[in-house]
């Protein structure tokens, strides 16, 4: 290949990397979750192209990045599900399993690149094989065993013969390219564009500077070139124009093709072949013997720019500037809040004017929190779409028939809550298919169809998300728990609750497993989902029925970042209660104040509430020590309620929260801490804690 006049200036593409290496991973994930759904019957038209669309994306962004590696798999793979879309190939149930084997490879060769991990070139071979072999052979059982028994009597590593080995016919195309001036800054290296081309065939380059060069002006970074390109091979012409699919417009790309047949590359004349100006003439389409040309306002067969196809509707943007924004955002709240303060000791009359700007200000304010932070929601669907496939291999694996749904996975949460209930979230759906959900027969047996049902369902009450994992299996054995607690020496009791008994199981080390599997039985798993819900300040709460199955409910804060609330003052200090889990404030009569079993409670519409007094949870010389003298916050939790007792409320207002661990050290019975109007610290308290502080408090 020869190259002459082109720009010497190199372009980092490394900045580019993470874009690519997430857009990659979108992919392989909507593959995945078309692959797990498909029935018997196979994919309808829609899914089908949209499998062969993931597909082609990625190779082609490989292709663009000099991700070369990468394309290997993904053009076998094309090429395969491109013969399905025309019916040429039948789809097999087979092939599920075989499409999410080359996902997996494509994602290790991903994971090789982004995060240097080891890349099996004997697994990138083996899967290429059997992709190649349906292709040849139009049936996939058959070929996948060639491929297994080939491999299985030979040491060699597996060869397969390429599509293009087959006699085809040679053209000649001849190809002007005129670039957008900013795809050098685009990230595009024109160099992979023409390595990619040159392994069509036989590939000559040059380029023509559309203007003369005068090298004291002359921007590096801006391509003022046309380029021409001649190549000779035996793709099509659809596969060329697929190399510049995302870098060039319909009008930024005209392709000629000269002859057809195998010798007419050879014996073209000179006379016949085109000398393509930089500035030509595109209104209509010349057409002759061995030649076609696409004028400008054609649409020819896979020409798609990148500009063109994705709407300018959405940007990336690295989590970390968001986290930013949302720090610089909540510091304006606070500043915000002591001009509202200050301004709280000017007189409304004489500066009535600025007293209005601010509750403008404190609007505008508002609205823009409200706006930043809803950068950072993500639909929950990012968590739930990764449990189809494992759902599937684990009821292979297990023997047993499940079918999973998922209900509100369109609910929105806090990115950074998002990434942390992952891991629970699999814990528990590990746990329905090895524990809950029992075998076939059994269920029959049982008077239940064959296959059991785990339900993920999201919801949004008020502040909270709550998530529940449900199944219709054979419910938690309350005996056999106990039994286990026992034996582990777990405090455990024939009179407690079943919802105290439940609580068991959170215990570390605690399984009642009958074996140890690698699915589980190691008695980790479900401690760990108590910490990291916990660590969330959230609540995990079960509910079971034997034979009917078991509901697993875990609550979490909507966001982690911001919350409403409602200061209290308790004696010299300030707290803030967060509003979601508030339901009155009251201030109560002697006669409403019991004592039940030395506790003191409080009578309010036929409940009767313990009552927490804050001063002595956290050991502070109070004002009001008698709770008829102050005021009662009721709070609920999860169903759970509890009165909490403060000297006097101050003021609602929305509040930043920051890590207290991060700046100073854990505090027991607090999610937090955020700077008030005056600038002085207040702890955000978290009430779920609290209940836990207290209970442990009148234990011992």
């Amino acid at each position: 290949m020869t190259n002459s006049g082109q720009n010497n200036n190199s372009i980092d593409l490394n900045q580019f990397n993470q874009v690519f290496f997430e857009e990659c991973a979108e992919h392989l994930a909507g593959m995945e979750q078309i692959l797990v759904s498909l029935a018997d019957a196979g994919p309808d038209e829609e899914q089908l192209n949209a499998i062969f669309r993931a597909a082609h994306s990625i190779k082609g962004g490989a292709g663009i990045f000099g991700f070369q590696d990468m394309t290997v798999v993904t053009h076998v793979l094309e090429s395969l599900l491109d013969r399905m879309r025309n019916h040429e190939i039948p789809f097999s149930t087979a092939m599920v399993d075989l499409f999410l084997e080359a996902g997996d490879v494509i994602s290790m060769q991903l994971a090789g690149h982004r995060d240097g991990a080891e890349v099996h070139q004997d697994a990138i071979d083996l899967i290429r094989c059997k992709l190649q072999q349906v292709i040849d052979s139009g049936a996939v059982a058959a070929s996948i065993a060639a491929v297994d028994s080939e491999r299985a009597s030979s040491d060699e590593a597996v060869t397969c013969l390429d599509s293009n080995d087959s006699v085809a016919a040679c053209y000649r195309y001849e190809l002007e390219f005129t670039p957008d001036p900013d795809i050098f800054k685009r990230g595009i290296r024109l160099e992979s564009l023409f390595a990619e081309l040159e392994e069509l065939g036989k590939l000559t380059v040059t380029a023509e500077l559309q203007s003369p060069a005068d090298f004291s002006t002359l921007d590096p970074e801006i391509c003022s070139s046309c380029w021409h390109l001649s190549l000779e091979t035996t793709a099509s012409e659809a596969d060329i124009r697929d190399v510049f699919e995302f870098v060039a417009d319909v009008d930024q790309l005209k392709l000629l093709q000269v002859a057809n047949h195998p010798a007419a590359v050879a014996n073209v004349p000179e006379s016949n072949r085109l000398d393509l100006p930089c500035e030509t003439d595109g209104d209509a389409v010349e057409t002759a013997v061995g030649r076609r040309i696409y004028d400008k306002n054609e649409l020819a067969p896979g020409a798609y720019g990148r500009r063109t196809v994705e709407a300018d509707s959405s940007i990336r943007v690295g989590v970390t500037k968001v986290d930013q924004l949302i720090n610089q955002v909540g510091e304006l709240v606070i500043t915000q809040l002591m001009l509202a303060q200050t301004a709280a000791g000017l007189d409304p009359v004489l500066h009535e004017g600025l007293h209005r700007s601010l509750l403008q200000l404190e609007r505008n304010t508002r609205d823009l929190q409200q706006s930043v932070m809803s950068i950072r929601l993500v639909p929950i669907s990012i968590v739930f779409s990764r449990f189809p496939r494992m759902v599937r291999e684990l009821a292979s694996k297990l023997g047993k028939q499940v079918e999973l749904k998922m209900v509100g996975d369109s609910t929105e949460l806090d990115k950074g809550l998002i990434e942390k209930i992952s891991d629970p979230l699999t814990h528990l759906v590990r746990n329905c298919m090895d524990h809950a959900l029992e075998k076939p027969a059994v269920r029959v047996a049982a008077g239940k169809e064959p296959g059991g049902t785990i339900t993920l369902r999201a919801s949004q009450t008020g502040g909270r998300i709550v998530i529940d994992v449900i199944d219709d299996g054979a419910g938690l054995n309350r005996e056999k728990i106990l039994d286990k607690a026992a034996e582990r020496g777990i405090p455990a009791c024939e009179s407690m609750s079943d919802e105290e008994v439940w609580q068991l199981i959170f215990a570390p080390g605690f399984s009642t497993a009958e074996a140890v599997t690698d699915i589980s039985g190691r008695g980790v798993g479900m401690d760990v989902v108590l910490q990291n819900v916990q660590s969330l300040s959230g609540k995990v709460s079960i509910v079971s029925e034997p034979g009917q199955g078991t509901r697993v409910t875990i609550s979490l804060p909507l966001t982690l970042a911001i919350l409403d609330g409602l200061s209290v003052a308790v004696g010299d200090e300030k707290f803030i209660i967060p509003l979601s889990s508030i339901i009155e404030s009251l201030q109560p009569s002697t006669g409403s104040l019991k004592s039940v079993n030395g506790k003191k409670v409080v009578h309010v519409r036929g409940d009767y509430i313990p009552v927490i007094p804050l001063y002595e949870l956290f050991n502070l010389p109070a004002l009001v020590t008698e709770p008829e003298k102050g005021i009662l916050i009721l709070i609920d939790v999860d169903g759970e309620k509890a009165a909490l007792l403060v000297d006097a409320l101050l003021d609602e207002h929305q509040v930043v929260i920051k890590s207290i661990e991060t700046n100073y050290r854990k505090v027991d019975g607090t999610a937090g801490a955020t700077i008030l109007g005056d600038g002085r610290v207040a702890l955000i308290l978290d009430v779920n804690s609290l209940l836990q502080m207290q209970k442990k408090k009148l234990s011992l």
